[in-house]
């Protein structure tokens, strides 16, 4: 375990030991800036010591995984869950604007040719490649920072849909010769109702897997329904269920996770001052080290050279993007019910509490003054009896990023580290 340290001036230094931390704050001379992870701030001039510290990122499309390292020790380690609701909450705030425009501003002249996008990402991607350099500003601001080393990849996507490709074969794809992907997919199924086996209907292309769920256009996730059997499906409320059942076995594994992962390394070289590293070099750094395969592990095989011994001594810090505000105003079928934003009972949704020993996260709260709490993976947890919003205690504020500490196995010892006992207990003892 180790407790970071800023010097008078908010700047970062090297880590301490708890002990020295202990002693530092009993006797005034620091002060406590953050518990998770904790943090600590001189009261005093100091040297400013400093060592080479080297970061390794991880990056991907889902999670992300950052790891600081200095000699043969570990500094920091974290996964982030990055967002994977941007482009729901897009299309809702666009069908919201459609309406109100329909309704108030129906003679304004459109605009949507009057856009400029140079360099421009979707909003998806850009949430990604703006959370990977939070982090790396995040661990800028607690650990003095040598170096970074970022990890990229370069995917063929048409090596991935189809792995038996020739060199010929690139320029001979399988919608040659077709207007579209529709036209190719209507050819595919023989202009066949894929569910009640009927032609000479009015014949519809599905999205096996949904679009507002990551679904692509690539004719692996589309399949030839007749407009009866289409609306009878999205009409159900099983929708989701019935859609994989009629094509459980995709022919091609799916591109948008390796086209993103590209993507987000790319800009990344662009804006950060780093090094680059590629995946094998990573792969035969945590198979030397005996290593199982995770996110964590290949950040710090990223941030350390080959053959270079490394040992754990920090928990695992794992975070969750959220939203940074809470949009939905009113619920029900009329929307008759109205849900409250601000605080109740001194509780806000999202803000970590303690409930009878147990640290959670508010998922939801009841009119009737109960709570609704979460791990930070967002799995709601059964609680009994149901705890009360007024016998909460409040641990941390609302954040757009949800923060909880893990303990992980050491590499050489086989050991959990020392903050496996109790984390909270462990953090809040070393107050003054």
């Amino acid at each position: 375990m180790l407790v970071y340290v800023l010097n008078k001036e908010g700047e970062p230094l090297m880590p301490c030991s708890p002990c020295k931390a202990r002693k530092l704050l009993a006797s005034g001379k620091a002060k406590v800036v953050n518990r998770e992870p904790f943090t600590i701030k001189l009261m005093f001039g100091s040297s400013g010591y400093k060592q080479k510290v080297t970061v390794g990122c991880d990056s991907g499309s889902k999670v992300a995984a950052f790891a600081a390292t200095v000699s043969n020790k570990t500094l920091y380690v974290s996964e982030v869950k990055l967002r994977q609701d941007i482009r729901s909450n897009m299309d809702q705030r666009r069908s919201f604007r459609r309406m109100r425009r329909s309704r108030k501003t129906r003679y304004r002249k459109p605009r949507f040719n009057n856009r400029k996008r140079d360099g421009w990402l979707t909003p998806t991607v850009q949430s990604k490649v703006n959370s990977h350099k939070r982090e790396l500003a995040y661990i800028k601001k607690l650990i003095p920072v040598h170096k970074i080393i970022i990890e990229t990849a370069s995917f063929d996507i048409h090596k991935i849909t189809n792995p038996e490709v020739s060199s010929c074969g690139y320029q001979e794809g399988r919608l040659k010769d077709f207007y579209n992907v529709k036209h190719y997919v209507l050819h595919r199924d023989h202009h066949t109702c894929q569910q009640c086996k009927k032609t000479k209907l009015a014949l519809h292309v599905h999205h096996i897997i949904f679009r507002s769920n990551g679904g692509s256009s690539s004719p692996d996730n589309l399949i030839t329904l007749c407009k009866n059997c289409h609306e009878t499906l999205h009409g159900s409320s099983q929708a989701e269920l019935l859609s994989k059942k009629l094509f459980t076995k995709l022919k091609s594994k799916p591109t948008l996770d390796a086209t993103q992962v590209a993507t987000i390394g790319s800009f990344l070289k662009k804006e950060v001052v780093c090094e680059e590293t590629f995946g094998y070099e990573t792969k035969y750094k945590r198979e030397s080290l005996g290593l199982q395969k995770t996110h964590y592990h290949d950040a710090i095989c990223i941030a350390i050279k080959q053959g270079q011994p490394m040992q754990i001594g920090v928990p695992l810090l794992k975070k969750v993007h959220i939203a940074q505000g809470d949009y939905k105003l009113c619920s029900g079928d009329r929307s008759e019910k109205i849900l409250p934003t601000g605080k109740v009972m001194g509780i806000k949704k999202f803000d970590k509490v303690n409930s009878n020993g147990v640290t959670a996260f508010v998922k939801g709260r009841m009119s009737t003054g109960y709570a609704i709490l979460m791990d930070i993976e967002g799995h709601k947890l059964n609680i009994k009896p149901i705890p009360k919003l007024k016998e909460l205690k409040r641990v941390a504020a609302r954040k757009s990023c949800l923060t909880s500490l893990v303990p992980i196995e050491n590499i050489f010892l086989g050991t959990t580290s020392s903050w496996s006992q109790n984390t909270e207990n462990h953090s809040f003892a070393m107050s003054p």
